[in-house]
């Protein structure tokens, strides 16, 4: 019995020191936040209910309080604002003031995410300030069907602007910080719409879409169309290209399968018909 009653006691000042220590970092984490506009933010001078308000810090980075009028105190931490605060008011109205600051209503910024995206929008900046480039493409559901994996561009709100591959934002390019008012564009991949044609001697003759990927090469677009059929002749597949004819032995490249022949958007690929 003695035993556990000394765990129960144990256990209830286990408990007593937790409270204080997580109420110690909520205080420390809300000191450090450095105020922007659109924070509301709330004052109370102990001793002095006429001068508590609740304010939104405006576009200008000011706020007017009682006495004071308009005070800037954009960028300063809430501890630092708290600091200046006190010597405004110790300088010229209380003596020795005691006040307390804090956010009452944390402001909402944005980056943008436009383009051949999932779900394209704006995404909300969180409170901590910290969103990278993989967060925020893993936010909008990643790239859509017809995106160019290796045209994703961000604009930075102060101007400058460059662009990334989806496999460099998936390593380290990832951990790029953003900053509100930034925007990410993903580019359309220059395939969607694009085909080649394929005619003569196969089973599925007509246009052939282009891959997305931007790659494509005889024998994988001929079987794209089907495949060639019991008349085809695989030794004079014909390639126009903008209006020059080449000749291939499919027969021979389909054999030897180490050189794939790629082909181009708009390219016209004729199977001939075997003579007997």
């Amino acid at each position: 019995m003695k035993t556990f009653c000394s765990l129960v006691v144990l256990l209830r000042f286990a408990l007593c020191l937790l409270v204080p220590v997580t109420a110690v970092a909520a205080v420390e984490e809300n000191a450090s936040y450095v105020l922007r506009p659109n924070d509301t933010i709330s004052l109370s001078v102990y001793g002095e209910p006429d001068l508590s308000v609740s304010v939104r810090i405006l576009k200008t980075g000011e706020s007017s309080f009682p006495l004071l009028g308009s005070v800037k105190i954009t960028g300063m931490s809430v501890a630092a604002a708290t600091d200046h605060l006190r010597e405004l008011y110790a300088k010229d109205y209380l003596v020795d003031p005691k006040l307390n600051l804090t956010v009452s209503e944390y402001a909402t910024e944005f980056i943008s995410v436009f383009g051949a995206v999932r779900t394209p929008g704006q995404i909300p900046m969180p409170v901590s300030g910290h969103l990278d480039l993989v967060t925020a493409m893993s936010a909008v559901g990643g790239l859509a069907e017809n995106a160019d994996a290796n045209g994703i561009q961000l604009i930075r709100a102060a101007g400058t602007s460059a662009t990334f591959s989806m496999e460099a934002i998936q390593g380290a390019t990832g951990r790029t910080q953003l900053a509100a008012g930034d925007r990410i564009i993903v580019n359309q991949s220059a395939m969607v719409g694009k085909t080649v044609t394929v005619l003569g001697q196969v089973h599925k003759p007509g246009p052939v879409p282009f891959p997305l990927k931007g790659t494509l090469d005889l024998i994988n677009a001929l079987a794209l169309a089907g495949g060639t059929t019991d008349l085809a002749n695989l030794k004079k597949v014909s390639i126009n290209r903008k209006g020059t004819a080449t000749l291939i032995d499919f027969k021979e490249l389909s054999q030897r399968g180490d050189r794939p022949y790629l082909l181009q958007p708009d390219d016209v690929i004729t199977v001939a018909e075997r003579i007997f």
